[in-house]
């Protein structure tokens, strides 16, 4: 008998914050057509210029990348040896706990190593946004039509090839 009541507790709550969601959504939904008939679109326009980079293209091509991939290799190839040469006196916990704390090394090294080259990719965007007069910029991805391209602009900012 408890069961039906609490499950019936549980189904009149979730249809109050189903209606709290919906009254949330319409109010939005008002707010935000209320902003739009107040602001043209030409408004919007001149305010919002977007322009998109692709960051894989320019991280892939930084002056920085080849020999931050070499190192890591290397770390890799040092782990997987590490592991061979470890694994075979271990049980499988020990398995375990020893490829967890590798993985955690390779891991670590590759925030070493990336992220000076992420740090200077997105100074050069920035800079390069607010050379262009860009608002916004978005990876490449994240655009289906519109914006200005200026991944070789960034590429050039970074000594990139």
């Amino acid at each position: 008998m408890q069961e039906v009541v609490q499950l019936t507790l549980h189904e009149e709550r979730m249809i109050q914050l189903k209606k709290q969601f919906m009254a949330v959504v319409i109010a939005l939904l008002v707010c935000l057509g209320y902003t739009g008939a107040m602001v043209p679109a030409t408004a919007f326009a001149a305010e919002a210029t977007i322009g998109y980079v692709d960051l894989n293209t320019v991280f892939s091509h930084h002056p920085d990348f080849a020999s931050a991939r070499a190192a890591l290799n290397l770390e890799q190839q040092k782990a997987q040896q590490e592991f061979r040469e470890k694994a075979p006196s271990l049980d499988d916990n020990g398995k375990r706990a020893l490829d967890n704390t590798l993985t955690e090394r390779i891991a670590k090294r590759v925030q070493e190593l990336y992220n000076p080259i992420r740090e200077k990719i997105l100074k050069a965007v920035s800079k390069v946004a607010k050379e262009r007069g860009l608002s916004t910029v978005l990876t490449s991805s994240a655009v289906v039509d519109g914006g200005t391209d200026i991944t070789k602009d960034v590429l050039k900012a970074v000594g990139g090839k």
